[in-house]
């Protein structure tokens, strides 16, 4: 089988996104034309965040021009086969043509099947959110120890009238 269903289509298959400690961030390239404006963006996931800059984001990227043009149903397949989380973050064409570099968040949430009674994992790319890169590494940390859930960070983005989350910091 060379992809997978996802809402109807065909997902090809894209490489590994290799070994992920549980705890970083997972950011993912899917858009190549503007190296300068990724360079940028970069920048900004790496800079120290919080009230004193006393937090470091710990990234693992995923910068293959395999991933060009992916889907979140195709990256979501990869983190799956990873095992690399509950949440991931795209930089596509909007985070490359936004002012603020509005990356793409998305929760690989737990979906009941009501004819087998089984669950499995799925990209809801109607549950997303955008965010700023200086806002990343915050919203993870807060995210992955439960202070916030991801449906208040979309509740938040639909609130601002650039539709994005921005750092607190």
């Amino acid at each position: 089988m060379d992809g997978e269903e996802m809402g109807g289509a065909k997902v090809g298959v894209r490489p590994a996104i290799g070994d992920h400690d549980a705890e970083a961030v997972l950011i993912v390239r899917t858009f190549y034309e503007n190296e300068p404006i990724w360079q940028a963006i970069l920048a900004e996931l790496r800079q120290p965040w919080g009230e004193n800059d006393e937090f470091e984001t710990r990234l693992h990227i995923v910068d293959d021009l395999a991933w060009s043009g992916a889907t979140a149903g195709e990256v979501l397949a990869a983190v799956r086969a990873a095992e690399a989380g509950r949440y991931f973050y795209i930089v596509d064409s909007t985070a490359v043509r936004h002012s603020h570099f509005a990356m793409l968040a998305v929760e690989i949430a737990q979906e009941a099947d009501p004819l087998s009674g089984t669950t499995r994992e799925v990209a809801r790319t109607k549950d997303t959110f955008r965010l700023e890169p200086a806002a990343v590494g915050e919203v993870h940390m807060l995210l992955s120890l439960g202070e916030r859930g991801f449906g208040e960070y979309v509740d938040e983005a639909n609130r601002d009238s650039s539709g994005i989350v921005w750092s607190a910091f």
